[in-house]
């Protein structure tokens, strides 16, 4: 395990860019940050952005292998932490389900022990029971929720379901590594 380096998970969704902000964030205080991308999130920031910020390749293929010759989704098990961010309504059914079909899902099956999630959604979606369903099974499986908070939506109302800022979320991970 590399005690220093962070892998993030980033969905596609409008909170994507305080993804961006997080993974700078986290390099600032020397931790190691890979980034696994799903299409969805390449829609709305390209994975250059988190490469200048990390100074890491980022991964967007399921079946992209590194210089090493080691695949990509099996590198999250070497890692002291895995982020989910943001987590949309689509990226945790996945993840509860143990679906592979995107890199951050596959990379997740790998994922170690400290695991994060960070919801990020409109209100009626968060509040919709099947969500909630997907939430308490990856909670159930060790997964630590960090979010949703209550605030201005994409929609432009304030809801639950905005994805919590980028300096609360460092606050828990780096607490959790101790």
């Amino acid at each position: 395990m590399t005690l220093r380096e962070i892998f993030l998970g980033v969905g596609g969704g409008a909170a994507v860019f305080k993804a961006v902000a997080l993974a700078s964030q986290l390099r600032q205080r020397d931790l190691e940050v890979r980034v696994l991308m799903t299409e969805a999130a390449c829609a709305f920031v390209k994975p250059l952005s988190f490469a200048a910020v990390t100074g890491s390749q980022v991964t967007t293929d399921t079946r992209a292998v590194d210089p090493d010759g080691i695949a990509t989704h099996l590198k999250p098990a070497m890692a002291a932490a895995f982020i989910v961010v943001p987590a949309t309504a689509d990226l945790i059914a996945r993840l509860a389900l143990g679906l592979a079909g995107d890199a951050v899902s596959l990379g997740a099956l790998s994922a170690p022990e400290l695991r994060f999630f960070c919801p990020s959604m409109n209100d009626r979606m968060w509040n919709n029971p099947l969500v909630q369903a997907n939430v308490q099974r990856l909670e159930g499986a060790g997964w630590q929720r960090i979010g949703p908070d209550f605030g201005q939506l994409a929609e432009g109302y304030e809801g639950d379901g905005r994805m919590s800022e980028p300096e609360r979320i460092l606050e828990v991970v780096v607490a959790a590594l101790g």
